[in-house]
């Protein structure tokens, strides 16, 4: 992901990829990553230790539901969305 960010933010707007170019790459990214890595928290090292653990707490209660619910770890841009207005 690194990476991508990299290609995505050069200081020259010329030099950097089309949205078309970013989504394929994404998506490559995506499809190489397991469930449980999509799933992994997103955390910093310097972070106190009781606040790491409050957090993956947290996220540890936040994944079980997802995943109990059937939530995709990262929403698919192919899965047809229906408005919520549009539902009686």
């Amino acid at each position: 992901m690194e990476d991508l960010v990299n290609w995505m933010t050069f200081d020259d707007p010329a030099k950097r990829p089309r949205i078309e170019e970013v989504l394929e790459r994404f998506a490559l990214i995506r499809v190489s990553l397991s469930k449980s890595k999509l799933r992994s928290p997103v955390t910093s090292r310097k972070v106190p230790k009781f606040f790491e653990v409050v957090q993956q707490a947290t996220q540890s209660l936040r994944t079980i539901r997802y995943i109990l619910s059937r939530h995709s770890a990262i929403p698919d841009p192919d899965y047809p969305l229906v408005s919520r207005a549009a539902t009686p």
